[in-house]
């Protein structure tokens, strides 16, 4: 890291760490803002999310469509990281079908499984530190040794970690975040900051910019910040109440991107551009959400076409859920779906092959014991280019 580039910085100080190197510790939050130079743009965000929330709200079963979303979230987060896998294998490694799937896809699991654990604990406790080192737990949970197994699952750094560097040089590393000591420190602040009682005239979604650069800044974890950091977007905008369900994720919007997404945050710790990244913040933000609401209304579409398919089969209201069924997991065998309609084998037997016969439904020809179909239309819908 250039120290000359951060020395006066009015975003945070540097500090001497391992191999004389400089590492740069954000100042804690809030900084100076320039609010009328970004009050158009938040007020657009303001206006994206709630046509979000209104999208949302179409359907009985939310989850119908936040499945999906979910999966397209993990796969692009993920990918971002260097960890690439299918739609396919994800919803297989799901459906917990791990025979059939590598590492990388049970590592894009993770990713769903970690938001679901931060969803569920907000409903027991304020949004904290326990919270963020829980997703970081079930993020790395039984990876394999290099993929994380050995990386502090749930606990902060124990050494100084860098970003970018070739072979692994801290000498060469773009960017030296605080090390484990101040990390601890910064952290606590960030707590804090999140916690306070008054929030001095800064909307939730300035907050959410704000949070997103000092966690990735402080980069308080061995592995997987990036993305434990995208993850908690739409979790502090949960626990602010901005969007009624998890519907809205960032990776969709910043994944080509990247370079533009790490410059503007970099901008901000040489330079104090605040307000360069909070724009590109909640342009990211208008984007997702946009982008959402597109996704949404193309699966609701398809659940009504497949709905129509089986009515015009003269298929039975049991027979239609397993339908729904398929968009929050897509991934089906017979057993499965005599579980859900509770009727016999040979009676989901019978409902799983009228569904390949109507293209609703194809067979995965490497699965056995039990065989297993999959609905690539469900996939397709969150992004053609992902199967």
């Amino acid at each position: 890291m250039d120290k000359q580039e951060f020395i006066d910085s009015p975003s945070g100080t540097i500090i001497t760490t391992i191999k004389n190197q400089s590492a740069f510790i954000p100042n804690p939050l809030p900084p100076v803002i320039d609010y009328p130079a970004i009050i158009g743009l938040q007020e657009k965000a303001a206006i994206a999310i709630g046509e979000l929330n209104k999208a949302g709200n179409q359907l009985d079963n939310p989850y119908l469509v936040i499945r999906p979303l979910q999966r397209q979230e993990a796969l692009l987060s993920s990918s971002m990281e260097g960890t690439y896998t299918t739609a396919s294998a994800l919803v297989l490694a799901d459906a917990d079908e791990d025979k059939y799937v590598d590492a990388a896809a049970l590592e894009v699991r993770n990713y769903i499984r970690a938001f679901n654990y931060a969803e569920a604990e907000l409903n027991n406790i304020p949004l904290s530190n326990r919270i963020i080192k829980g997703v970081h737990q079930t993020l790395l949970q039984n990876l394999p040794q290099g993929r994380g197994a050995n990386m502090r699952p749930g606990e902060f750094k124990d050494s100084q970690n860098f970003i970018g560097g070739q072979g692994r040089d801290i000498e060469k590393a773009r960017f030296i975040p605080p090390p484990p000591a101040e990390t601890v420190d910064s952290m606590g602040l960030l707590e804090k900051y999140l916690n306070r009682e008054d929030p001095a005239g800064i909307t939730p979604l300035i907050d959410a910019a704000l949070f997103h650069y000092q966690f990735e800044t402080i980069h308080p974890f061995n592995a997987g910040n990036g993305r434990v950091g995208r993850i908690m977007v739409p979790i502090f905008l949960m626990s602010k109440g901005v969007i009624d369900k998890p519907l809205l994720f960032v990776s969709p919007s910043v994944e080509g991107r990247k370079d533009e997404y790490v410059d503007a945050m970099l901008d901000v710790s040489k330079t104090g551009n605040w307000n360069g990244w909070i724009k590109f913040f909640l342009q990211a933000l208008i984007d997702a959400c946009e982008a959402a609401t597109q996704t949404i209304t193309r699966l609701i579409t398809l659940r009504d076409s497949f709905r129509s398919r089986m009515a015009n089969a003269k298929m039975s209201a049991r027979n239609i859920m397993i339908a729904d069924q398929l968009f929050i997991s897509p991934v089906l065998s017979v057993p499965d779906a005599a579980e859900l309609m509770k009727v016999t084998y040979a009676s989901a037997k019978n409902t799983v092959d009228k569904m390949v016969e109507l293209e609703i439904l194809s067979e995965l020809d490497f699965t056995s014991q039990p065989k297993q179909f999959i609905c690539l239309d469900v996939l397709k819908a969150t992004d053609p280019n992902l199967i």
